[in-house]
């Protein structure tokens, strides 16, 4: 799993590549939470191609420790097998997930 910067204007966009599994999701979250500022952050998960149990549990302490900072998180882009399994776990209710990264942009324009 690697976690890319794409872009750091107003809003950060932020890419997970590759598995979010029980080895990767430590790793991706520590450099994730380092990289939270006073700004909003989009993450892209359009390559990421898995998401375990551990890996929701990172998304959620990802979203959780924004809220407490005051930062709305956004993911966007999810696979169809990734939605999949928000869906399925109740996950599609408890973060913010949209198709694109231009919708994302388009909630951050209207807050």
């Amino acid at each position: 799993m690697q976690v890319n910067v794409v872009q750091n204007d107003s809003i950060k966009i932020l890419e997970f590549e590759g598995q979010l599994d029980v080895s990767s999701s430590d790793p991706a979250r520590e450099e994730t939470l380092k990289l939270l500022e006073e700004k909003p952050m989009i993450i892209s998960l359009a390559k990421c191609s898995y998401v375990s149990s551990a890996g929701l549990r990172t998304l959620l302490m990802i979203a959780k420790t924004a809220k407490a900072k005051k930062i709305k998180v956004i993911y966007a882009e999810p696979i169809k097998e990734v939605m999949e399994v928000f869906k399925m776990t109740g996950f599609s209710k408890l973060l913010r997930c949209v198709p694109t990264i231009e919708d994302a942009k388009k909630e951050f324009e209207g807050a």
